[in-house]
């Protein structure tokens, strides 16, 4: 997992199926352990990166098909990134709109707050479409959170 100059940087090809969500957790909090990151701090990336694979698990393809999402970490003094990259349908999940804030819980439906949480959570967030795949960045600045 180790890279240049204190950074750690992984990467790893999971599954289109909920049952890769607990080797991704797995994988990715022996990540954090490794790069030394606060675990606080990975709590809430890793709730950024769960909702993230689930996302791209439910809504990417158009097929029952077996496909393969792929998940890179880098660690380094300044910050903790994910990129995620997948080959299902074109989609900017930053281009939707947020839904509207309930007056109630009782009113909030289920679905379509993950990508405002990640927003709440991250310091960046990008998206491209590039030979035929999605690829979302996130990232977490050391300096810009408590730890």
């Amino acid at each position: 997992m180790a890279g240049a100059q204190g950074s750690v940087r992984a990467s790893r090809t999971f599954r289109n199926d909920d049952a890769e969500l607990r080797p991704l957790s797995e994988w990715f909090q022996a990540f954090a352990k490794e790069s030394g990151i606060s675990e606080s701090r990975a709590l809430d990336f890793e709730l950024c990166l769960n909702e993230l694979v689930t996302n791209v698990i439910h809504y990417a393809y158009s097929d029952r098909g077996r496909h393969e999402i792929r998940v890179s970490l880098e660690h380094d003094d300044d910050r903790v990134r994910a990129t995620i990259e997948d080959d299902g349908r074109p989609f900017n999940p930053l281009e939707k709109e947020p839904p509207s804030i309930p007056g109630s819980l009782d009113e909030a439906g289920i679905g379509g707050w993950g990508i405002p949480i990640v927003r709440a959570f991250t310091d960046e967030l990008s998206y491209e479409r590039e030979n035929g795949r999605n690829r979302l960045t996130f990232v977490f600045r050391r300096d810009s959170r408590p730890e």
